[in-house]
């Protein structure tokens, strides 16, 4: 039971996003980063925000929060390295480890062999002065571990395995050696994740009870902790649009469209993107306006070109062509190294408001204009006609 609880928090802390860096949990003993130069010990709290390797005295651990949510334990005597962010990648190169991890994307170099955990596992290196036969020992406790070797990979559940160094298929096996036994790394592990879970339960209580600034500071320490929680964002979203920040709104509802698309779609996120999006444009496009003496006598952007949609010459069936013609156009042109397209979406609404005052009539002139106003070096404008 307290090994499902394990698995599914390490669940609800899906991975993701990229953070800046992995966090030190926890310390016990002697612990140096040897990829600085010179080797440094280890502090409390520090954060290694690039490739690391680690290197364990014989009476000291680490635990080490990564950016994806996972939970690394360096056991005593052991050294591990790590590729940057934002794929890391884990070798161990002596002694043992242990990983807490909600997916397969933190992979595991040992012995010849690519491990994928998915859940919590454990590795140790059998070597001199071992009881039992050399080789990689390893054992998912929850989830799953896939090893993959010469010729093929194996994926194994809660069964203790040994790997020879010859990249040969795992071996079960009938028990776990008794210097296997790692139940204090799974306790501190599993502590980790409960109190991401009660931090991330009382932000929700407060976000209920309508404390809307009290919720957004216990997820954003959530995010700080956790960056890949994928619900975080959406509430941030919620929140800010309660508090009138419409930018900041827009920023975590798309980030969370981005993370999570099926259960945005569940949730209609698409629908308040587009209604904030509209009316962020609306109100760029007013203030253009409003400015409109100023920004024309500003100098366009330097290699700036605006593309308006095409006008239909011909037979009106056909006129939603004129805004895939121009997006064919903007795609083509996006491609041309040093060239900055603008956004055609706020040229159209300019040319709309524009045109507006002139009657509805939809002119050069105005489609020159509402370039101007977005200072557009250059206006592509076109038309088409299908007989």
């Amino acid at each position: 039971m307290v090994r499902l609880c394990i698995f599914r928090l390490a669940l609800l802390l899906a991975l993701a996003t990229q953070a800046q860096g992995a966090e030190l949990l926890s310390l016990v003993g002697p612990v140096h980063n040897l990829q600085a130069e010179p080797a440094q010990a280890l502090a409390a709290g520090a954060t290694l925000a690039g490739a690391f390797r680690l290197r364990s005295g014989a009476e000291g651990t680490a635990q080490l929060a990564l950016e994806d949510g996972s939970v690394l334990t360096l056991l005593p005597g052991s050294e591990v390295s790590a590729s940057a962010p934002p794929r890391r990648q884990l070798q161990l190169h002596s002694g043992g480890l242990s990983l807490l991890t909600a997916k397969d994307t933190v992979s595991v170099l040992a012995l010849g062999y690519v491990l994928k955990a998915n859940g919590f596992v454990r590795l140790r290196q059998c070597a001199q002065g071992c009881p039992d036969a050399p080789g990689l020992y390893g054992r998912a406790l929850d989830g799953e571990v896939i090893v993959e070797y010469t010729g093929g990979r194996a994926v194994l559940r809660n069964k203790p395995f040994r790997a020879s160094a010859a990249g040969s298929r795992p071996l079960m096996l009938a028990r776990e050696p008794e210097w296997f036994a790692d139940d204090l790394q799974l306790q501190a592990a599993t502590r980790a994740k409960q109190a991401l879970a009660e931090d991330l339960r009382q932000a929700m209580q407060a976000y209920q009870a309508g404390q809307f600034e009290p919720a957004r500071q216990r997820l954003l320490a959530v995010l700080e902790q956790s960056p890949t929680e994928k619900i975080v964002p959406y509430y941030l979203g919620l929140i800010a649009l309660e508090q009138k920040d419409n930018a900041a709104a827009l920023q975590y509802l798309q980030q969370y469209s981005r993370e999570d698309p099926d259960k945005a779609r569940e949730r209609g996120v698409g629908q308040l993107v587009t209604l904030l999006l509209t009316n962020q444009l609306q109100g760029e496009v007013a203030l253009a306006l409003q400015q409109e003496n100023r920004l024309a006598t500003e100098k366009p952007e330097p290699n700036s070109i605006a593309v308006q949609a095409f006008s239909n010459r011909g037979d009106a069936a056909y006129t939603p062509l004129a805004k895939g013609i121009a997006a064919m156009v903007i795609s083509d042109l996006s491609k041309v190294p040093g060239l900055k397209v603008l956004e055609r979406q706020k040229l159209q609404k300019l040319v709309d408001e524009i045109s507006l005052g002139d009657s509805g009539l939809v002119s050069q002139d105005n489609l020159v204009k509402a370039g101007r106003l977005m200072r557009a070096e250059k206006v592509v404008v076109g038309s088409f006609g299908v007989q």
